[in-house]
């Protein structure tokens, strides 16, 4: 009873704070959320609570704390290091007296840590953490940090190394070089849509000379001509789901739209899961496509399509040695799945090839329901592929 007594008001209050602070950050002026020590703490988390329930379309808030403890994991460390949200967070230290630093809690944001005759901002958490090692003499937060911000006007603009030393300058630099390698993703998709064309020509190729699509043929061969190009292409999007997956949820649909569409491109034919699921929450639209739609150069929707088929030709095969009403349930149901995608144009006219492992489905199918009960097919699924309607599909 004393719980759910409060509740309702630790809702109100919530929500009266949230409309006020987004009325705040929908006007002209800058919100800045700011605390000292302790203060400081409660300030970071509550922009962090902000950041993560306001649109995306309103500006972001900017939070200052003074000497105030590390309050965050490695997670969420990583987490913002590889979001704009860290951007929103300004931490000022004194050298001379340092925060609290917890066994397990790792910095994140930008710090500008001073002494008596210099200052430094550095947004790498490792530096801060060496910067800042060493006993805190004063933990209830009794600096004057405005005597330290005024010394900002009488700072050295010297060299950082002053200040820092090569140890930990040389340590930067490594880490900021891994980071923009792992960044640079737009400059590497320009050399990885060269080897996507070779395998779109790869494909082509399969569709014309050997009559099958480029599932078959990459099936029944024994060295894959573009090995190399496939391995690195699966390296790019590896690197880049790894890194994607690092992002707050309400960026990961931010992707770069261009990333993002040659993303889906490659995870159709190759079964990355991972693309499919953020193309479809990043709900880029595809244009409608009505009955007189060319679907030529449609790639099948659904990235474990040929799984699928794969797992109904081995049913078929146990099902001709041994009865069984689950193989014949398997099957059925196989068989919804593909007249819902057929009927949804959602797959690729080249299923429909005459030495396709689809078309061995079914026929072998189509047999095998002839001389067994049990079946109930679906009348437009058997008329579509009996009458040859499969034929004309997607011109």
């Amino acid at each position: 009873m004393h719980e759910s007594s409060h509740q309702p008001k630790d809702s109100a209050l919530e929500f009266n704070v949230y409309r006020e602070t987004t009325f705040l950050l929908e006007s002209t002026k800058p919100v800045v959320i700011t605390g000292t020590a302790l203060g400081g703490s409660l300030a970071s988390l509550f922009t962090l609570w902000l950041l993560e329930s306001i649109k995306p379309n309103l500006k972001r808030p900017l939070c200052i704390t003074f000497g105030s403890p590390f309050i965050g994991d490695a997670n969420l460390q990583q987490i913002l290091e590889n979001s704009l949200r860290n951007s929103c967070f300004l931490h000022v230290a004194d050298a001379t007296q340092t925060p609290i630093i917890t066994k397990g809690f790792e910095p994140f944001g930008t710090y500008l840590i001073c002494n008596e005759s210099a200052c430094v901002c550095i947004d790498d958490p490792k530096a801060v953490t060496e910067l800042l090692l060493g006993g805190n003499t004063d933990p209830a937060g009794g600096r004057d940090y405005g005597e330290v911000l005024k010394s900002l006007d009488r700072s050295s603009t010297a060299d950082a190394r002053l200040m820092i030393g090569d140890v930990i300058i040389n340590g930067m630099k490594k880490r900021a070089e891994e980071k923009k390698q792992r960044f640079d993703q737009l400059k590497k998709l320009d050399n990885i849509k060269i080897s996507m064309a070779h395998i779109e020509w790869y494909k082509k190729l399969s569709k014309k000379g050997h009559k099958t699509v480029y599932y078959d043929h990459f099936k029944t061969q024994i060295v894959f001509p573009y090995e190399t190009l496939r391995t690195e292409m699966n390296d790019y999007w590896e690197s880049m789901v790894q890194e994607v997956e690092k992002m707050p949820q309400s960026e990961k649909s931010n992707l770069k739209t261009r990333c993002l569409y040659s993303g889906n491109n490659y995870r159709r034919p190759h079964h990355y899961v991972m693309l499919e699921k953020w193309f479809k929450q990043a709900q880029l639209k595809e244009p409608l496509r009505g009955n007189g739609t060319d679907l030529s150069e449609l790639l099948t929707f659904d990235s474990c399509f040929w799984s699928e088929v794969e797992e109904a030709l081995i049913a078929i095969n146990e099902l001709k040695t041994q009865p069984a009403e689950g193989l014949v349930g398997k099957l059925m149901k196989f068989e919804e799945y593909v007249w819902e995608t057929i009927r949804k144009r959602e797959v690729s006219p080249e299923i429909f090839l005459e030495r396709s492992s689809f078309m061995t489905w079914w026929k072998e199918y189509k047999e095998i329901k002839g001389t067994r009960d049990g079946f109930s097919s679906s009348p437009e699924f058997t008329e579509f592929m009996n009458t040859g309607k499969y034929k004309s599909y997607g011109k």
